[in-house]
């Protein structure tokens, strides 16, 4: 059974990525920190559970994501890629109407895909993890993440060819 002081010692360097991946969800910094605080208070809870240090990221990430998305829902909002995408100022109406029309479609088509497949684009292209610590998180291989992506990039891309002006 981890004690107190194995657990702290265990966590102290998961708290600063928690805190960026919350803040990724909520984009608000309180809310973050509250999501923090749920995501080590649900790891301490099933601490006997994980006994290695690798083991307690990878459920940390999951638990923290989780919960970020679960305070997301409790207040109706959505996750905007809006803050992702760095567009110029125009002076052209025109170009920021096409601007605006190509992020709702992105937008559109990203919720078109599976689950799984948008969790796979995010975990790798958003919170920018490594394959093999996807590959844990899924319980599978490196080499099947990989092609998940990469199915999933292709389901993207099929989707935006289809929805062209």
């Amino acid at each position: 059974m981890m004690d107190i002081q194995e657990f702290i010692h265990g966590v102290e360097g998961l708290r600063s990525n928690l805190l960026k991946q919350a803040r990724h969800y909520l984009n608000d910094a309180d809310d973050a920190e509250d999501a923090v605080q749920e995501t080590l208070v649900k790891l301490w809870v099933v601490r006997d559970r994980v006994a290695e240090a690798s083991k307690m990221r990878n459920m940390a990430a999951v638990v923290c994501r989780n919960v970020s998305l679960n305070m997301l829902r409790d207040k109706r909002q959505t996750i905007s890629i809006d803050g992702a995408w760095e567009v110029a100022s125009h002076a052209n109406p025109e170009i920021q109407l096409e601007e605006r029309e190509g992020r709702q479609r992105l937008q559109r088509n990203i919720r078109a895909l599976t689950d799984k497949q948008r969790a796979l684009l995010r975990m790798r292209n958003v919170e920018y993890m490594q394959y093999a610590d996807i590959a844990k998180i899924m319980g599978t291989s490196e080499s099947s993440v990989r092609g998940m992506i990469s199915k999933a990039r292709m389901a993207l891309v099929q989707l935006m060819k289809g929805t062209e002006l």
